[in-house]
Protein backbone atom coordinates (compact mmCIF):
# COMPACT_ATOMS: atom_id res chain seq x y z
CA UNK A 1 0.00 0.00 0.00
CA UNK A 2 2.66 2.22 0.53
CA UNK A 3 4.08 1.61 -2.54
CA UNK A 4 0.84 2.55 -4.14
CA UNK A 5 0.74 5.94 -2.26
CA UNK A 6 4.45 6.45 -3.22
CA UNK A 7 3.43 5.80 -7.28
CA UNK A 8 0.24 8.19 -7.10
CA UNK A 9 1.96 10.57 -5.70
CA UNK A 10 5.00 10.19 -8.43
CA UNK A 11 2.17 10.78 -11.04
CA UNK A 12 0.63 13.38 -9.33
CA UNK A 13 3.99 15.39 -8.72
CA UNK A 14 4.90 14.72 -12.98
CA UNK A 15 1.31 15.88 -14.09
CA UNK A 16 1.79 19.41 -12.54
CA UNK A 17 5.32 19.97 -12.97
CA UNK A 18 5.44 18.68 -17.11
CA UNK A 19 3.02 21.51 -18.23
CA UNK A 20 4.82 23.79 -16.55
CA UNK A 21 8.15 22.45 -17.99
CA UNK A 22 6.68 22.75 -21.24
CA UNK A 23 5.47 26.48 -21.15
CA UNK A 24 9.34 27.31 -20.91
CA UNK A 25 9.93 26.64 -24.48
CA UNK A 26 9.09 29.14 -27.49
CA UNK A 27 7.99 28.42 -30.76
CA UNK A 28 8.74 30.99 -33.75
CA UNK A 29 8.88 31.69 -37.29
CA UNK A 30 11.62 33.50 -38.42
CA UNK A 31 11.10 35.08 -41.77
CA UNK A 32 14.20 35.97 -42.15
CA UNK A 33 18.29 34.38 -42.09
CA UNK A 34 20.02 35.91 -38.71
CA UNK A 35 23.16 35.34 -36.24
CA UNK A 36 22.86 33.56 -32.99
CA UNK A 37 25.99 32.97 -30.94
CA UNK A 38 28.21 33.65 -33.60
CA UNK A 39 26.35 31.35 -36.09
CA UNK A 40 24.61 31.75 -38.96
CA UNK A 41 21.42 30.18 -38.99
CA UNK A 42 18.91 30.04 -42.21
CA UNK A 43 14.85 31.69 -42.18
CA UNK A 44 12.56 29.11 -40.61
CA UNK A 45 10.40 27.66 -37.49
CA UNK A 46 12.71 27.36 -34.68
CA UNK A 47 11.92 25.98 -31.32
CA UNK A 48 14.08 27.40 -28.03
CA UNK A 49 14.47 25.99 -25.14
CA UNK A 50 16.79 26.55 -21.75
CA UNK A 51 19.24 23.83 -21.28
CA UNK A 52 18.59 22.76 -17.81
CA UNK A 53 20.92 24.26 -14.79
CA UNK A 54 20.72 26.06 -12.10
CA UNK A 55 20.21 29.43 -13.61
CA UNK A 56 18.64 28.43 -17.27
CA UNK A 57 22.19 30.96 -18.36
CA UNK A 58 21.94 28.31 -21.93
CA UNK A 59 19.42 28.14 -23.98
CA UNK A 60 19.11 26.25 -27.26
CA UNK A 61 17.76 27.38 -30.40
CA UNK A 62 17.10 24.79 -33.19
CA UNK A 63 15.29 23.13 -36.01
CA UNK A 64 15.71 20.62 -38.79
CA UNK A 65 18.24 23.09 -40.48
CA UNK A 66 20.43 24.45 -38.15
CA UNK A 67 21.25 24.95 -33.92
CA UNK A 68 22.42 26.87 -32.03
CA UNK A 69 23.67 27.38 -27.76
CA UNK A 70 23.00 30.39 -26.55
CA UNK A 71 24.51 31.87 -23.37
CA UNK A 72 22.37 34.23 -21.24
CA UNK A 73 22.24 36.69 -18.52
CA UNK A 74 18.25 37.37 -17.00
CA UNK A 75 16.23 40.90 -17.84
CA UNK A 76 13.41 41.62 -16.30
CA UNK A 77 10.82 44.68 -17.73
CA UNK A 78 8.08 45.21 -14.69
CA UNK A 79 6.02 47.87 -16.12
CA UNK A 80 5.51 46.24 -19.88
CA UNK A 81 4.89 43.14 -20.39
CA UNK A 82 5.97 40.91 -23.25
CA UNK A 83 4.25 37.90 -25.45
CA UNK A 84 7.02 34.56 -25.94
CA UNK A 85 9.08 36.16 -28.29
CA UNK A 86 12.96 37.01 -29.57
CA UNK A 87 14.08 40.44 -30.51
CA UNK A 88 16.52 40.90 -33.30
CA UNK A 89 19.39 43.54 -33.63
CA UNK A 90 19.51 44.52 -37.17
CA UNK A 91 22.68 45.92 -39.21
CA UNK A 92 22.84 46.85 -42.49
CA UNK A 93 21.34 43.37 -44.01
CA UNK A 94 22.56 41.15 -40.76
CA UNK A 95 20.07 40.24 -38.32
CA UNK A 96 21.25 39.46 -34.55
CA UNK A 97 19.39 37.58 -31.83
CA UNK A 98 19.68 39.66 -28.92
CA UNK A 99 16.85 38.77 -26.21
CA UNK A 100 14.43 35.83 -25.60
CA UNK A 101 11.47 36.53 -23.82
CA UNK A 102 9.34 33.69 -22.33
CA UNK A 103 7.50 35.48 -19.90
CA UNK A 104 5.22 38.96 -19.61
CA UNK A 105 8.05 40.17 -16.95
CA UNK A 106 11.26 38.04 -17.47
CA UNK A 107 13.78 37.09 -20.12
CA UNK A 108 16.95 35.99 -21.54
CA UNK A 109 19.75 38.53 -23.02
CA UNK A 110 22.86 37.30 -24.66
CA UNK A 111 25.90 37.20 -22.90
CA UNK A 112 28.68 39.41 -24.94
CA UNK A 113 31.38 37.45 -26.89
CA UNK A 114 35.39 38.90 -26.16
CA UNK A 115 35.44 39.52 -29.90
CA UNK A 116 34.07 43.30 -31.17
CA UNK A 117 30.98 43.38 -31.07
CA UNK A 118 29.46 46.90 -32.98
CA UNK A 119 31.19 49.63 -34.32
CA UNK A 120 28.38 53.00 -34.05
CA UNK A 121 28.77 56.54 -35.90
CA UNK A 122 29.89 59.09 -34.16
CA UNK A 123 29.88 62.46 -35.83
CA UNK A 124 30.79 60.29 -39.11
CA UNK A 125 33.74 58.59 -37.01
CA UNK A 126 33.13 54.85 -36.43
CA UNK A 127 34.02 53.84 -32.83
CA UNK A 128 34.36 50.50 -31.20
CA UNK A 129 32.29 49.43 -28.64
CA UNK A 130 31.93 46.09 -26.82
CA UNK A 131 35.15 44.81 -27.11
CA UNK A 132 37.82 43.27 -24.92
Amino acid sequence: MKCCKISVFLVLFAAVCLPATAQTGIKVNVPFDFIAAGKTLPAGQYEIMPVWNNDNVAWQIFNTQGSAMLLTNSIESPRVAHRPSLVFSQAGERYFLVQIWSTQHFGRQMMLSNTKQTLVADNGQLVEIGTE
